[in-house]
Parts: C-alpha cells; sequence; structure tokens
C-alpha cells in the first residue's frame, strides 16, 4: 500500500517473508477466532456510556488511519515518493497535498490503481478510506442509539475481516472494484466486532478488541507490501518506484 525503497534481487531471503507474512496471517485469524467465541456469551445490560472511552479511543484510530491513506510518505518512513510526482497522483487542497496514486506503473500494477477524470487512485487506500468513514459512521450511530446489537453483527463483522484479509493471498489478479470492496469491508468489520462485543458488557475486552483491529490493520498492510515484493521480484521493467 505504499511505495518501498528498491526490493532485493532474486534469490534473497524470500522464504523467510513467506514464514513471517504466514505466520502474522494466522495470529490475525486467530484473533478472529478469539473474538466469536466470547460473542457467544450472554448479553449483558450495558448502555454505550459505559465504554466511552473505548470508543473515543477507536474513533481516534480511524482518523488517524483515514489520514494515512493521503499522506503515505509522512506516516511511513520506509515510503518514497519521487519529487516529481505526476500531479495526476495528487491533490492538492488548502496547499496540503494529498497523495491518492503511488504505484509503479508497470503491468504488473495496473489492477492495483484506477482512474476518475483525470487523476488516479490506489485502489488499496481508497477502499481503506471508505472504511473508515463508515466505521465513524457506525461508531456515531451506535454511540447515539445506545442499544445494543446482537452477535450476529458481530459475526457479519468478522466475516468481513476475514475477507479484508484472505482476500490478498487468494484473489491476486482481483478486480479493482473488488480490491477496494474489500478493502473497505476490513475497516467497516472492525466497528460491528467493537459494537456487538461491546454489549457483552466486558470493557477490558472492548480494549482487547480495540487492540485486535489494529494487528489486523497492520497485517493487511504486511500482506499488501509481501504481495508487492512478489510482483516486483518478477519484474524486469526499470523502475523508480520500486518494492
Amino acid at each position: 500500500m505504499s511505495a518501498e525503497p528498491p526490493a532485493p534481487a532474486k534469490g534473497t531471503d524470500m522464504w523467510g517473508e513467506d514464514r513471517i507474512t504466514w505466520a502474522s496471517l494466522a495470529v490475525a485469524l486467530g484473533g478472529v477466532i478469539l473474538v466469536a467465541g466470547f460473542l457467544t456469551q450472554q448479553r449483558a445490560p450495558v448502555g454505550v456510556g459505559d465504554s466511552g472511552l473505548v470508543w473515543l479511543t477507536f474513533s481516534l484510530l480511524c482518523i488517524l488511519g483515514a489520514a494515512a491513506t493521503l499522506f503515505p510518505h509522512i506516516c511511513s518512513p520506509s515510503t518514497t515518493l519521487p519529487e516529481d510526482l505526476d500531479p495526476s497522483r495528487y491533490t492538492e487542497l488548502l496547499c496540503v497535498r494529498l497523495v491518492h496514486g503511488h504505484h509503479p506503473t508497470c503491468g504488473g500494477f495496473q489492477g492495483h490503481e484506477f482512474t476518475l477524470g483525470e487523476k488516479r487512485f490506489c485502489a488499496g487506500c481508497t477502499g481503506l478510506l471508505i472504511g473508515a468513514v463508515a466505521a465513524l459512521a457506525v461508531t456515531a450511530l451506535y454511540s447515539y442509539r445506545g442499544s445494543q446489537l446482537p452477535s450476529l453483527v458481530g459475526y457479519v463483522g468478522l466475516l468481513f475481516v476475514s475477507m479484508g484479509l484472505l482476500h490478498v493471498p487468494l484473489l491476486e489478479k482481483e478486480p479493482r472494484p473488488l480490491r477496494v470492496l474489500f478493502n473497505a469491508l476490513l475497516v467497516a468489520g472492525f466497528s460491528l466486532v467493537l459494537a456487538s462485543v461491546d454489549g457483552l458488557g466486558n470493557p477490558t475486552f472492548d480494549f482487547v478488541v480495540v487492540g485486535l483491529c489494529v494487528y489486523w490493520i497492520l497485517t493487511r498492510i504486511q500482506l499488501s507490501r509481501w504481495s508487492h515484493n512478489r510482483v516486483c521480484r518478477e519484474c524486469e521493467e526499470p523502475c523508480d518506484l520500486r518494492y
């Protein structure tokens, strides 16, 4: 999801990267199973006001995540962008440059960006931004209504999270709309999971879920970099933006 320094030459420890990535994915899916088991508990008669700090923390993380999709070169020290970045890949708003396209232009990454008018957008980052906005909307609605949600909502959220993680290794050539959709569902799923877990009346586990959300998104970023590295290892084209 972000441009990296030149990829290591072929023949380097690719298997080591594979093992670490698959191990991270296994732990992330283990977290999904953990939450699914917790959702089987009986609902507790508590109100949303009992977990205001949890939702404030979650909202701040969503805002930071949304900002990260527009400032990849600031939020990730490993991200490098050329000084003469094509104007189609960024938009200036109030003298602030918002970067929305950062992939190499070679054939291996054709499905990672889409064009809207004269601008190019990263499909993955766009989906994450949409998901963050949706998660904030769910947070606001849940806090306003103050009513508990059934466990089914949490299971749907866990399904969204699983889809958002597994589509990277399972669907290497997915269409751009699906890439946007899966990333949006990933972050939106966080809010559904947290809202359902919150109804169980265990603030401590609420924070565990918030921590899992952070780990899930970090795993998603790791999966993305792993996928990009694989593309660059097989590419022979000269490129200023390599992963």
